[in-house]
């Protein structure tokens, strides 16, 4: 059950995060500063939050997801639909800064190139920088899903501590993660948690290693020499 709720878990937070870091990574590296003010305003709140996303405990996440998910929105506790929005938003700053790095690595003179046959700054954009970049992008994607995998502070905070007898079976059924799973069965004072906690332990490290792996694999088969 804890590696059916991590899955779905893990699989919003990836869908709420990814497009939404790529797209403000490229808002901010692709389009250069306008002349106006709210142009200079949304670029400098970006910025803004990012650094402050970047430095803040995991634990605030939590507090945040039960502040504003669970308690102003409604959503249901314990659900993965929270956990992974919450999770989302916790590797959002590591996916925004992977994907301005790798955008920053693509030559300038593919950009010109582009320009000068005639395409418009946004296709330049989509069809020949975002590409360039995506070994870069995809890499710092897993690195970010593979630290939200092992994280429990936030979830523990929006209630993923139920004891759930059957796995879930959609987004906002009662579940629990690996890491909370662990968290529960290692204060748990019978001796046969033990064996029971090495075992999830043992499953949560395969899952880090095939992450690792997995981005290791991609950034090797993708990536170009310039």
């Amino acid at each position: 059950g804890a590696a059916v709720g991590t899955f779905y878990t893990i699989g919003l937070a990836l869908l709420f995060a990814f497009p939404v870091g790529v797209g403000c990574a490229t808002y901010m590296e692709e389009f250069p500063k306008r002349n106006g003010k709210n142009w200079n305003l949304y670029r400098d709140f970006m910025e803004i939050n990012i650094n402050n996303l970047a430095a803040v405990p995991s634990i605030v996440y939590g507090l945040l997801g039960l502040s504003l998910l669970i308690n102003f929105f409604g959503m249901p506790r314990s659900a993965s639909l929270v956990g992974g929005i919450t999770l989302g938003i916790l590797t959002l700053p590591t996916i925004v800064i992977a994907s301005r790095t790798a955008l920053r690595t693509v030559p300038q003179a593919v950009r010109d190139a582009s320009n000068g046959l005639g395409a418009t700054r946004l296709q330049t954009t989509i069809y020949q920088v975002l590409p360039a970049a995506m070994p870069g992008i995809i890499t710092g994607t897993i690195i970010g899903i593979a630290r939200a995998i092992g994280e429990s502070a936030p979830l523990i905070m929006i209630g993923m501590v139920a004891f759930i007898l059957t796995p879930p079976t959609g987004i906002t059924d009662p579940a629990t993660t690996l890491p909370v799973q662990i968290y529960l069965w290692a204060d748990s004072p019978e001796r046969g948690f033990a064996e029971k906690t090495s075992a999830a332990i043992f499953v949560l490290l395969m899952f880090l290693v095939m992450l690792n792996m997995l981005a290791i694999w991609l950034r090797k088969r993708f990536e170009i020499k310039w």
